[in-house]
């Protein structure tokens, strides 16, 4: 997580009181701990798996990531490697140990609500073998996950996979004066992805190729593209590339996203706060890009890129929709550094809800 500390490094986050009777309460300074990265390979076919979902939201007062989800199309190979780090408040190391000796990466088929792993079927672990649907989750074996603890994923795919990429985070503001904002970075996606976070920041780059029907076949996408993606010849039309972010209301998240303007796509950017001033900026939309935005409405607006004309489907292509549900200023933290003793707040701020489109503007990221 790019906010917490190196392993051990400590800071004063709270003050627990302890003492015998008839003694002064004595402070108790909590630290933040932060574990290894543990990493788990396992064979990707990826002609056989269609979707991936990373992260989700507390269930059971169990499964919360509340950090950070960063993606990377980037193996070469059909593989995937995840890797979990995880973080918690403590008095001391042997605290944090046992803490973290409780939380597992949870990895399984999974398309309802998880259960502790002694609960699912032995033949859905992902770590055994990848599937299609797996979920990748954080699982603490006690009565509850501890609200200060939580985890960063990173995830690495196969950059020959064009299937769908479900991510979902939330933040962790246990403690007031260290706000922690689950962000969410996708490298050179080329296909599908659904994304869901609260008040971070999420950069989705996607990938230099991409096309308008990532699934469709190469020589139907020639045949669609030869006859202007004319619904009667066109084999590829139920096969359009869809991608989206959403902060859902109220939270404020900041939302860019990267992608080439070689192709048809249509894109929606809104934040649902239409009284504050935050802005959808279409930094990428000349040329053959067709721009619906009014100066008296910048909170929204809808781009259509490249249609081919003819008998094509207005509002068809590639799709990207990114919605913020507020846009309001959002106390964050970097770092231990950040923290303030005694403080309601972390101490440093931004107005979020702010959402952009661009071509390039993400080149140089990296996890």
């Amino acid at each position: 997580m790019k906010h917490i500390s190196a392993v051990g490094f400590g800071f004063a986050a709270a003050l627990l009181t302890t003492a015998c009777a008839g003694e002064d309460p004595q402070p108790q300074t909590l630290q933040v701990f932060e574990s290894d990265w543990e990493v788990v390979n396992s064979p990707f076919a990826v002609a056989d798996i269609n979707s991936v979902s990373i992260g989700g939201l507390v269930h059971n007062d169990n499964f919360a990531n509340r950090g950070d989800i960063d993606v990377a199309f980037d193996q070469d190979g059909e593989t995937i490697v995840v890797e979990m780090r995880k973080y918690t408040l403590a008095g001391a190391q042997d605290e944090a140990d046992e803490t973290f000796g409780r939380m597992t990466l949870w990895a399984y088929v999974n398309s309802g609500n998880p259960e502790k792993p002694s609960d699912m079927d032995p033949a859905d672990d992902c770590t055994q073998g990848w599937q299609d649907g797996c979920q990748v989750l954080v699982y603490y074996d006690g009565q509850a996950q501890p609200v200060r603890t939580g985890v960063d994923f990173r995830v690495h795919l196969p950059r020959t996979w064009r299937g769908t990429l479900n991510v979902t985070t939330e933040d962790n503001l246990a403690e007031d004066a260290y706000k922690l904002r689950g962000d969410v970075t996708i490298l050179d996606l080329c296909s599908n992805a659904d994304v869901e976070l609260e008040n971070g920041i999420a950069n989705i780059r996607m990938c230099g190729g991409l096309v308008e029907a990532p699934t469709c076949t190469t020589d139907l996408l020639q045949q669609c593209k030869d006859s202007m993606w004319d619904p009667n010849i066109c084999g590829c039309n139920d096969d359009f590339g869809s991608v989206r972010i959403a902060s859902p209301e109220p939270h404020s998240a900041n939302i860019t996203v990267d992608f080439p303007t070689t192709i048809w796509a249509n894109v929606n950017l809104e934040n649902l706060d239409s009284t504050g001033d935050c802005t959808a900026r279409f930094d990428n939309c000349a040329g053959g890009c067709t721009l619906n935005q009014s100066a008296e409405s910048l909170y929204k607006g809808k781009a259509e890129y490249n249609y081919p004309g003819g008998d094509a489907v207005p509002g068809a292509g590639f799709t990207i929709n990114a919605e913020a549900g507020g846009c309001a200023g959002v106390f964050y933290a970097d770092g231990p550094e950040d923290y303030v003793d005694g403080a309601m707040d972390s101490p440093k701020d931004e107005q979020r809800g702010n959402i952009t489109a661009c071509s390039g503007c993400l080149s140089g990221l990296t996890l």
